[in-house]
């Protein structure tokens, strides 16, 4: 089977939602990084279920905007955005039959990977990390299916362009 070429629409749109993700991450610099975190920008993670591409986009996006972590190093740079990859082709794979579930398993990914890497960064005992941060997690991604369903369909309403 061959790999699948990436269009230079879908090119674009990797590097938007890379770039958006990052910003957002650094622009809420207060709220996105620590034991307790609220990375809003992972309302926008759920749209791989719909846009398989965008998998790409989530990995480069956290590499870029752990660039400014206060725990910056191998954990934020390599763990983290690996931790993204597995997350996001988890929930392409489950949400193509249940939206939700596929963003749950992403949301559960990411909270198991932050508060792993936090445990021995921090010394913190996993299990104090992991529950805020799932909550946090679950909160975001499984909340903004709804939401990325709607700008999906309108990315595909654009591309179809005007009607007869």
């Amino acid at each position: 089977m061959a790999p699948r070429r990436v269009g230079l629409t879908a090119f674009a749109e990797i590097c938007v939602v890379a770039a958006l993700y990052a910003a957002l991450t650094i622009a809420l610099s207060p709220i996105s990084y620590g034991p307790i975190q609220f990375r809003v920008p992972e309302v926008l993670k759920s749209l791989v279920i719909w846009r398989p591409h965008l998998v790409a986009a989530f990995v480069v996006g956290n590499f870029l905007s752990n660039l400014t972590s206060p725990q910056v190093g191998a954990w934020e740079l390599g763990f983290m955005p690996l931790a993204n990859l597995v997350g996001a082709s988890l929930c392409v794979m489950v949400g193509r039959r249940a939206a939700l579930a596929g963003a749950a398993i992403y949301a559960l990914v990411i909270a198991a990977a932050v508060a792993l890497m936090l445990s021995v960064l921090l010394r913190v005992p996993f299990a104090a990390l992991f529950p805020p941060l799932l909550l946090s997690e679950a909160l975001l991604i499984i909340g903004g299916v709804p939401i990325m369903a709607r700008v999906h369909r309108a990315v595909q309403d654009r591309q179809r362009g005007p009607g007869p």
